[in-house]
């Protein structure tokens, strides 16, 4: 039987939940152009909504998992997946939209991974590989799933697992310095920011390139 949505009142429960819809949406709408029916497109929003948890909780060893302690989880991302396929059946969004809000599922996923890592008490670098896996895996999985190349992979991928780390990892560094909820809050901020400025301004790090050897011509014209 599923718990109430809310005991009291739970930020962070809030918090996971509202990840949850928001990463569900964005990998309902990377269904775009794929041909997959309303099935499709709720399985795809599962695992990107739910992927990383559940990655994170057997690394843990942390079970039941979450979405199956609590199946809330799981009736949040069928009913934001159901919601998406309705709504852009008839009405168009912005292109950046899906940009957008899987910034806001990263910065989410990202610094409540950590909390729990850092809650279980491990390792200050336990808990920022766990913020990262939390934040970047089910969007590894949804890319895999649609036949892409995992955007966490790509020069392209605009700094996507270097933002949650920063974010993870200015949690990590904070820790005793302020109140929990300021501390998740501007984890969160600084994951968000950080990929917004990635994907507008076009940031890039550094790329591999062995001294005195010179890119590809066609690579070098893939480059903003």
């Amino acid at each position: 039987m599923a718990q109430p949505l809310m005991d009291g009142i739970d930020l962070l429960y809030a918090a996971e939940l509202t990840g949850v819809a928001v990463f569900a949406i964005a990998g309902a709408l990377s269904a775009q152009g794929k041909r997959l029916d309303i099935f499709g497109v709720v399985v795809l929003a599962i695992v990107t909504a739910l992927g990383g948890g559940t990655i994170r909780d057997i690394s843990l060893d942390s079970y039941p998992l979450v979405w199956i302690a609590d199946n809330n989880y799981l009736w949040v991302a069928v009913a934001a997946a159901v919601f998406t396929f309705i709504f852009c059946r008839y009405l168009n969004y912005p292109k950046r939209t899906l940009l957008i809000l899987d910034a806001m599922g990263l910065a989410l996923f990202a610094t409540l991974g950590a909390e729990k890592a850092q809650a279980a008490g491990l390792a200050p670098i336990i808990v920022v590989m766990m913020g990262v896996i939390t934040g970047a895996a089910g969007g590894m999985m949804r890319d895999l799933l649609t036949g892409q190349i995992p955007l966490i992979l790509q020069r392209d991928g605009s700094l996507y697992a270097t933002c949650a780390l920063a974010g993870a990892l200015f949690y990590v560094l904070a820790d005793g310095w302020m109140n929990t909820t300021l501390q998740l809050t501007l984890a969160a901020l600084i994951v968000f920011l950080l990929r917004l400025a990635a994907i507008f301004a076009n940031l890039r790090l550094p790329e591999f390139i062995m001294a005195g050897h010179e890119q590809p011509k066609q690579e070098q014209d893939k480059l903003p």
